[in-house]
């Protein structure tokens, strides 16, 4: 019994609803029709213009990564090339040095000897 009740005070309450609807409508219902299919029409319009946007915008993305990984890999070479060739500048001047330094240290073992062999000389 409980149910039936409910089911029919929920038939009236819709039933209702719509009569109450439709005749508050500021539209005929062929209007309100032509109007929806308009709206829908340019909301697919619409849509259609986000997803052309959207892989536009892929596309450039994709595009400035592709750039960017051989501007990067061209950069990673120059520098290779640039250190390689300072290397190269620099080795002769470090041989250079190296070489002065060896005689620098010779020039002072010489000089200590002739000292100890001046030293040695007074104390006979």
């Amino acid at each position: 019994m409980k149910f039936k009740n409910i089911a029919v005070g929920f038939a009236v309450g819709v039933t209702g609803g719509m009569l109450v609807s439709f005749l508050n409508a500021p539209k005929s219902g062929t209007e309100l029709q032509q109007s929806l299919k308009n709206e829908s029409g340019n909301f697919k319009s619409q849509m259609n213009q986000l997803k052309v946007e959207a892989d536009e915008v892929k596309s450039s993305f994709l595009k400035t990564k592709h750039e960017s990984q051989e501007v990067f890999n061209s950069l990673g070479d120059e520098i290779k090339t640039m250190i390689n060739n300072f290397q190269a500048d620099i080795n002769p001047n470090i041989e250079n040095i190296q070489g002065h330094i060896e005689n620098v240290s010779n020039r002072g073992e010489e000089i200590s000897k002739d000292v100890d062999n001046i030293i040695n000389r007074k104390k006979r």
